[in-house]
Parts: C-alpha cells; structure tokens; sequence
C-alpha cells in the first residue's frame, strides 16, 4: 500500500474485535519505529508491547478509566528514556541553547525551577515518542489494523503499573486492534486550508 493509502486510512479507533494481532506485524511496526528520525540521533525511546489482561486493565485505570482501552487486543506504551538534568549543564550545552532558542530563557529556567527535578525533565521529554510512535501507526495502518493515541494518562502510574526504570517514563498508551464496526469517512481541511506560501497573507 503507497504511503498515502494508508495516511487516508488511518483512523483513530476506540472498539476493537477480539482478532488478534500476529507478532510479525508488532515486529513490522517496532521496526518502522527504529527506523524514526530523532534529534542528535539520540533514540531515546523505548516501546512496551501489553498483551496481559491485567496489565491492560491496569494501564486503562491509569488512563482515565478508559477500560475500552483494555479490550484492544495489544497495548503499546510509547515511552521516552529521559536525558539528563539540563538545569545542570554548562550554558554552552546544545540542547539548553536549542531549549533557550525556542522557547526563552526565562520559560526554561522557570520549568527547571520546578522542586521535582524528574517531572520537569518528563516534560521535556513528551515529545520523544510522537514520531516513532506514528510511524508505527502508520504501519498498523498499512496492516489492515486500527490504533489510537492515549495522551489522558497518570505517567508515573502508568510507568509503575510497568515496572520502568526511573530514567523511563511511560507517555503515550497507543492501544492497537482491528475494528470491530465500519470505519467512518472524516471530513479534513483542504491544503490549501492550512499551508501558506513564505509569509501569511
């Protein structure tokens, strides 16, 4: 399927059939999310793929007590190995330079005021997931399979309910299924909706 097909096809799903999903197509999405861009080619992400009953239920309650996200067949937990304390670095550090460059200083150095040193870091850090994350979707997508992204989620529960690390953090739930109603069509803006050409006019 081209790569457009599948963008077209993609849809965020919340009802799932009991089908299970084969392990050659988790390892084809774990494979398409290895292959993700990441800034300075850190790669600093990490995917837990949830099978267990209890376990699912158990992220669905750190997730709002979202209990249809249990009933998907597979759970990924989109997770982010967090870097180091930049309220530690020397001024002349890349990534507090590129942090200071896009969002002021004065906002970093108030989030790096915050007492709990590791959820300031968590917050940093939430983006790491996204793009392989999507690439992964994308893939489930060309599979014939359905996914949704779950931001609605207590990350310190969800990464003890998974026994992480403490320099890992679980950010995202994405769980993964094929659907168990039709899919329906979503009316989305034109292009030209939502590109402008050098400046905005």
């Amino acid at each position: 399927m081209e790569i457009l097909d599948c963008m077209k096809k993609r849809r965020s799903v919340r009802s799932f059939s009991d089908q299970k999903v084969s392990d050659e197509i988790i390892s084809d999405m774990l494979e398409a999310a290895r292959l993700a861009p990441s800034g300075g080619n850190g790669q600093s992400w990490m995917f837990g793929v949830i099978r267990d009953e209890t376990l699912k239920n158990e992220l669905a309650v750190a997730a709002g007590e979202q209990m249809w996200i249990a009933r998907a067949p597979v759970v990924i937990a989109c997770c982010a190995v967090l870097n180091e304390d930049l309220s530690n670095v020397d001024e002349d550090d890349f990534g507090l330079i590129v942090n200071h460059t896009r969002f002021g200083k004065e906002f970093v150095d108030y989030v790096y005021q915050y007492p709990d040193k590791r959820m300031s870091n968590i917050f940093w850090n939430n983006g790491v997931p996204a793009i392989p994350g999507e690439h992964m979707f994308l893939v489930a997508t060309c599979h014939g399979l359905n996914a949704c992204w779950i931001g609605y989620l207590d990350v310190r529960k969800a990464s003890e309910i998974l026994n992480l690390p403490d320099d890992v953090v679980c950010l995202y739930l994405m769980p993964v299924g094929y659907a168990d109603q039709p899919i329906k069509e979503i009316e989305r803006k034109s292009a030209e909706e939502i590109s402008f050409v050098d400046r905005w006019k």
